[in-house]
């Protein structure tokens, strides 16, 4: 029983990761898109980048040379060196690192010679352009497939703030539920029953390291009307969510 289990969540994993992937791929066309990893696995994760300014190695970091700064003879993470980014205002170049993770989470690690990182984040694309500006894409550990844009300068990466984040998921509800006009308190703008076909528009853009995962969603009714989305800790999870795609895909 465990096993069938695991066999439909690593499915269900799957089919939602081959789903947020392409979202930056589609977008930006004019990079170079690549397998993060030489290795074949069932979520790979996508990696795009300008070739002025994008060294590609495709390595584990086990087989580097001992003196390279991501040399690590343990690897017990199984990260992979993707490549070495550096423009033409960087003395010293930056690392792109890719791991699968240990239950498939696939994470993207961007860190300096001396070893300090710049950013870490679960996601299913990431891509740098030649300007230091990054967008990242996907589901892993998250609710929705979050799309993210940061600027590396100066030594440093940070994050361009966004309102709210769009999520673009469409479907029939799995539960009845209501949506209100506020985000708390409000009047009920909508009671929708279960198979009724509904669009969530935005997700409130809560801090990715906070305990608690967003809860509230803008959608959109079949005859337009806008309201908030009010998800239990139970509504959360991927495998039992009030529409599909909307859930926490993580451990």
């Amino acid at each position: 029983m465990k096993r069938m289990i695991l066999t439909v969540a690593l499915s269900t994993w799957t089919a939602l990761a081959l789903w947020a992937q392409d979202t930056a791929e589609k977008a930006f066309t004019q990079l170079t898109w690549i397998d993060a990893s030489p290795e074949s696995e069932y979520s790979q994760a996508r990696f795009g980048y300008d070739k002025s300014t994008f060294t590609v190695v495709r390595k584990r970091c086990e087989a580097l040379p001992a003196d390279h700064p991501c040399y690590d003879a343990e690897n017990t993470m199984e990260y992979v060196l993707v490549g070495t980014y550096r423009n033409a205002s960087m003395t010293s170049p930056v690392y792109i690192l890719y791991t699968p993770g240990m239950s498939a989470d696939p994470e993207f690690r961007i860190v300096e010679e001396s070893g300090r990182t710049l950013l870490e984040e679960p996601a299913d694309e990431l891509c740098i352009h030649a300007s230091g500006v990054i967008y990242t894409a996907g589901h892993t550990n998250k609710m929705i497939n979050e799309r993210r844009k940061y600027t590396y300068a100066a030594g440093r990466i940070t994050e361009t703030p966004q309102p709210y984040l769009y999520a673009g998921i469409k479907g029939k509800l799995l539960k009845p539920v209501k949506l209100y006009s506020e985000r708390t308190g409000g009047t009920v703008v909508a009671s929708l029953p279960v198979g009724y076909e509904v669009e969530v528009l935005l997700s409130e853009n809560t801090d990715p390291l906070a305990e608690e995962l967003p809860k509230h969603y803008l959608v959109r009714t079949a005859f337009g009307l806008v309201g908030w989305l009010r998800l239990t800790d139970d509504d959360t999870y991927h495998l039992d969510p009030v529409v599909r795609g909307l859930g926490f895909q993580g451990d």
